[in-house]
């Protein structure tokens, strides 16, 4: 993973150009921030002001999903009164918007392919990734996950770009009745690549059976984190998540600063 902390940040006071709803429960919010837009890379994300109101002073974190021009969006599930409040705020509504925040995936090993999986809501941290990949001519697979098809989330958009995409639901109403890593294993066992690279977002449990897999067949994986967070700055250690390091410690790292992507098995997800 390739470390940002150094770059620049920006506090930009924008206004929402359009926020629909793009799944159950799910929507697209796109704004312009030119700097952020300008600068961000596959695996960052935004701290986002919702409400100035009492009980809505923490900002919110959400991955950037896709950058056009000026323009940014993120694409985010209904969770809490935050979120809710968020889907509701109608075009030309005022938001503050800080970043981009985090480290970086990397691809810089040319993976072949990169296998992208998401589960839910994960698949928006790695819209970026997968423009980038495209980009630069590196094979990729999508694996996508959702509880039901009404829930599914950037199936099209991961096509539009030449990505290949396999489906799972917990219910079945679509593609594969069952979890992504069912497919992440059967393609692992029945293909012969050369550099198979995982990169991964989605599920706390989705993301622990995703590492087993990585260690089980040595395939390099990458991960992004979605932590709750305060500040975003790595002040609060609000985020931390545990990681063994290379003198087989370990040591709380924030997800903020250090993160959110990571080294699936560096992470210990049994504490």
């Amino acid at each position: 993973m390739r470390n940002n902390r150094l770059s620049n940040i920006y506090d930009h006071r924008t206004v929402i150009l359009s926020n629909e709803a793009v799944a159950d429960g799910h929507y697209l919010l796109r704004c312009e921030c030119a700097e952020i837009a300008q600068h961000a890379r596959p695996g960052q994300f935004i701290h986002v002001m919702v409400s100035q109101d009492t009980g809505m002073l923490l900002r919110r974190p959400f991955t950037i999903y896709t950058m056009d021009g000026h323009e940014i969006t993120m694409l985010y599930q209904i969770i809490g009164e935050g979120t809710k409040r968020l889907s509701e705020m109608p075009e030309g509504e005022p938001l503050h918007v800080l970043g981009p925040l985090g480290n970086t995936f990397d691809f810089t090993t040319h993976p072949n392919p990169a296998i992208l999986v998401g589960g839910g809501a994960g698949i928006a941290s790695l819209m970026l990734l997968a423009t980038a990949l495209r980009k630069n001519s590196i094979e990729t697979i999508g694996v996508v996950g959702a509880q039901r098809q009404a829930r599914l989330l950037s199936v099209t958009d991961l096509r539009a770009i030449g990505i290949t995409v396999h489906i799972a639901t917990d219910d079945g109403s679509i593609g594969h009745h069952g979890y992504v890593t069912d497919i992440l294993i059967d393609m692992i066992e029945k293909t012969n690549w050369p550099r198979p690279t995982i990169y991964a977002c989605g599920p706390h449990g989705m993301l622990s059976a995703i590492a087993k897999i990585a260690a089980n067949y040595g395939v390099p994986t990458q991960i992004a984190m979605e932590n709750r967070m305060g500040c975003a700055m790595g002040v609060c250690l609000g985020c931390v998540c545990p990681v063994r390091t290379a003198a087989d410690t370990i040591e709380y790292q924030r997800v903020c600063t250090e993160g959110p992507v990571f080294n699936a098995t560096d992470i210990v997800w049994d504490i």
